[in-house]
């Protein structure tokens, strides 16, 4: 019996081909970009899951209170003490580990290898210290060296696979000298690569200067800490310990900064889409964009299967006679369900066979435009191989098959043979209105997809056309030199000097940071005579007197810093050599600074006039007292997710500078690169000549929105496309319906654009309606989707108007398309019968 109805099925298959073309590609596109959504989906979610013991592997950011807010802001870093202290006072912490990168310390790490073969050097941005603790915590695998011991003495370094190629090639680097920074240090081991699956992002890992280092420090918080507890372990009661923890090493500090702290912990797995704290190691994920996609998917399934059923009732009238020939030859009801249902089981099989070829063939160019290496995601973590990972994609084709054949097949099964055999029965109008609720629905689906496309596009230009505050355009950023000396100063002004010879060459500034990242200190400034309860939370940024007008800030009042500005550090054994002033004497009350219009107002001046010569106290490496010079206007630093922030200038009497900032004017970019190159070489040698352009650099912050504007853009164009499918079941249908209404009309003279309209008025009326129920949602969820970003568009007119436009444009030409032929039949024809 079961064959029998397989080879009905598949006779029905074969009679009507463009039907079956139509479903079968419908549902084939619906589930191939289902599945590259789910596999999409899936690796996000599957971060920081190499380890055995990931499910016990926490991160402990820290969050930060300012004067009795109880809104945090919130760091991934934490005290230099934490991880001794955590592992020393509670027994449910089974190891504890924490790293922090090399530019905690210096401006640049240059690291080098030179043998009778060759010499090679590179900036490394990438090289962090780390506790011997952190490879045996994480379970790295390692391909050379004791994980358990590799860190353990001063000046190791451990190398990932990619770092090892990169300076000895194929040969072993076990035991080998490098040197980082002019110092020589031994290569104690060697890792597997980090795979892409993770938050974290180094490449080469050294140990610190003695065993015990930062044991004892609570004022240093540059450090990402990481524990492991024992299995069983009820984090919320060890997390409820905390405050005593903090109690006892800082809350005497803390309250003489005006701020109280509060660390908790965060499961690994979490931090790729739940954590966009300050100082990450790398830009995470986001997990509304995997939400947003997720959702996609779901509304491109039902548009497939929606298409499917109309399909399939469009063509009842077809299979009326079947039914009723069927029926009285004695065919049950249940026999007839289980036909059809066998029928869409067929349909759904071959849709499936024709997604995973379509699937396979189109997941490399999905992982493109997702900028994600969705397949060595899954393959790494196993993923793949598990019953939990498949059993979603199976219920969904079990619940397809359900869903698009249960109600065409009890439509067909519930035909009276008897009216059916004479040719007429009695259509249901309930039948009817769930058709075109149906593809109501998809309308409402349509134009959200449309209004979001638009939204995500609108965004995502206007963040890049925004102004700034600031030059963007031709500015070149060097990354300053590594290894300094008594003659660095000296050198670099006769850098500079060569520099500006050059026609090319606008301006020349040096900075700790420059536009594009956050800021990497963070201290707290308040008026001068005010109790500490008054602390304001300020971003800290060091730069020279060329700096502003490199960029082109404008001041709005008081004075640029001068040469004789410089900021006079005191004697502290603790601050390295080379960030130490000239006279290494401390002159308290000549400190000046430069703050923006945002840290202005949050000191209480009304107007940045009032703010020119006040005093302030300020915390660097300790308390300072400083007088304002100037005020700059605002400026974005960071993305427009982030509101203006907080911030101080002081102009560091510093031999060495992360970032030298040139501002150009040329249009042979490479041949004034190339001039710059050598002047950097000849003030600089061994030195690595590395730069990147600001732009550039600032706009790779909305990497996540324009991957996701891309993705959502093709889906919503996939999802459209296959609503233009129902769209003709719906057209296929009503004209199979009306044909004979065709005919009489033109037999009483109605011209072929009035049976035209008679056909599109229906689908104008079932698209107001739709928008009606749409557009509401769209106000809500793009509202919503805006407040992400501190600066946004606005609700604009064009969100609104273009969906609807677009689908009735769509709509009109697919059923003019549809309804021509019926309209130009001869009515002769189509009354024959009558």
């Amino acid at each position: 019996m079961l064959i029998s109805y397989l080879l009905v099925a598949w006779r029905n298959v074969l009679r009507h081909k463009v039907f079956s073309l139509i479903n079968i590609s419908g549902l084939s596109i619906g589930m191939t970009a289902v599945m590259l959504i789910y596999f999409y989906v899936q690796s996000e979610r599957s971060f920081d899951r190499f380890s055995p013991d990931s499910d016990r592997i926490y991160r402990v950011p820290l969050s930060y209170y300012y004067n009795g807010s109880s809104i945090p802001d919130v760091d991934a870093a934490n005290h230099a003490g934490l991880a001794s202290a955590l592992k020393a006072n509670y027994p449910e912490v089974e190891i504890s580990a924490h790293i922090n990168p090399s530019t905690t310390w210096v401006a640049a790490t240059v690291v080098s290898y030179e043998d009778q073969h060759k010499s090679i050097q590179f900036n490394e941005t990438k090289l962090y210290f780390a506790d011997p603790t952190f490879i045996p915590l994480f379970g790295f695998k390692m391909l050379e060296g004791d994980p358990a011991t590799s860190l353990e003495e001063p000046r190791s370094l451990v190398l990932t696979k990619k770092a090892a190629v990169k300076y000895f090639g194929d040969e072993s680097a076990l035991g080998r000298s490098i040197r980082v920074n002019n110092e020589d240090y031994k290569v104690t081991g060697v890792m597997a690569d980090l795979p892409p699956y993770t938050h974290l992002d180094f490449e080469l890992l050294s140990s610190y200067p003695h065993k015990d280092f930062g044991v004892s420090d609570w004022g240093w918080t540059q450090f990402l800490t990481y524990i492991k507890v024992k299995p069983q372990t009820d984090v919320a009661a060890l997390e409820a310990k905390f405050p005593a923890l903090l109690d006892k090493y800082v809350r005497t500090r803390e309250a003489g900064l005006g701020y109280k702290t509060a660390i908790h912990l965060q499961p690994i797995s979490e931090i790729h889409l739940k954590s966009h704290f300050d100082r990450e190691m790398k830009d995470n994920g986001d997990e509304r964009t995997v939400y947003f996609i997720g959702m996609l998917g779901v509304m491109i399934l039902a548009i497939a299967w929606i298409n499917y059923i109309n399909i399939s009732t469009a063509r009842a009238m077809e299979r009326a006679k079947e039914v009723g020939m069927r029926k009285v030859s004695g065919a049950t009801r249940k026999q007839l369900v289980t036909q059809f249902l066998l029928d869409a089981s067929l349909i759904n099989c071959l849709a499936v066979l024709l997604t995973v070829v379509l699937t396979t063939a189109f997941l490399p160019a999905f992982e493109r435009l997702a900028g994600s290496p969705i397949s060595a995601i899954l393959t790494g973590t196993g993923v793949w191989a598990t019953f939990s990972f498949w059993i979603i994609p199976v219920m969904v084709l079990i619940a397809g098959i359900l869903v698009v054949g249960v109600y065409p097949a009890l439509l067909l099964s519930s035909f009276k043979p008897l009216s059916v055999l004479k040719g007429k029965f009695v259509k249901s109008s309930t039948g009817a209105l769930l058709r075109k609720g149906l593809v109501g629905f998809q309308y409402v689906l349509s134009v959200i997809l449309i209004a979001g496309t638009i939204t995500i596009s609108r965004q995502v230009s206007f963040m890049q056309a925004q102004d700034l505050g600031y030059t963007q355009e031709q500015v070149l950023v060097v990354k300053g030199p590594s290894a300094v000396d008594s003659t660095s100063g000296t050198r670099f002004q006769y850098f500079r000097n060569e520099q500006m010879k050059l026609p090319e060459i606008i301006k020349m500034g040096r900075s700790l940071d420059v536009p594009g990242r956050m800021m990497l200190f963070v201290n707290e400034i308040r008026p001068f005579g005010t109790p500490v309860s008054e602390n304001v939370a300020a971003y800290e940024m060091s730069i020279d007197d060329q700096f502003f007008s490199t960029f082109e800030i404008p001041l709005i009042a008081g004075a640029d810093f001068s040469e004789d500005d410089r900021f006079s550090f005191p004697n502290y054994p603790d601050i390295p050599t080379l960030i130490l002033p000239h006279d290494r004497t401390f002159h308290p009350e000549r400190n000046k600074i430069i703050i923006n219009e945002e840290l202005s107002k949050k000191l209480g001046f009304k107007d940045p006039q009032e703010a020119i010569h006040q005093k302030v106290r300020f915390r660097l490496w300790d308390e300072f007292t400083g007088e304002i010079a100037g005020v700059v206007k605002n400026y974005h630093q960071q993305s427009l997710h982030k509101n203006y922030e907080p911030i101080f200038y002081f102009f560091g009497d510093f031999e060495q500078w992360p970032s030298i900032s040139i501002r150009l004017t040329t249009t042979d970019l490479p041949g004034t690169i190339e001039k710059i190159r050598k002047n950097y070489a000849a003030a600089f040698p061994g030195n690595p000549f590395e730069y990147y352009f600001v732009d550039e650099y600032f706009n790779e912050q909305y990497n996540v929105e324009q991957k996701f504007e891309h993705v959502f853009t093709v889906l919503t164009v996939v999802a459209i496309f296959i609503s233009c499918l129902g769209l003709l079941g719906l057209g296929i249908y009503n004209v199979a319906q009306r044909i004979r209404e065709i005919g009489i009309r033109k037999v009483l003279g109605a011209p072929v654009s009035s049976i035209l309209l008679l056909f599109c008025k229906d689908s104008l009326y079932l698209l107001a309606g739709s928008c009606s129920i749409a557009l509401p949602v769209v106000w809500l969820g793009v509202q919503s989707w805006l407040n992400n970003f501190a600066f946004h568009i606005g609700l604009e007119w064009i969100i609104f108007v273009v969906p609807p436009v677009m689908l009735l444009i769509i709509s009109t030409l697919t059923i003019v398309a549809i309804s021509m032929r019926a309209a130009t039949t001869n009515p002769v024809e189509t009354l024959r019968t009558e």
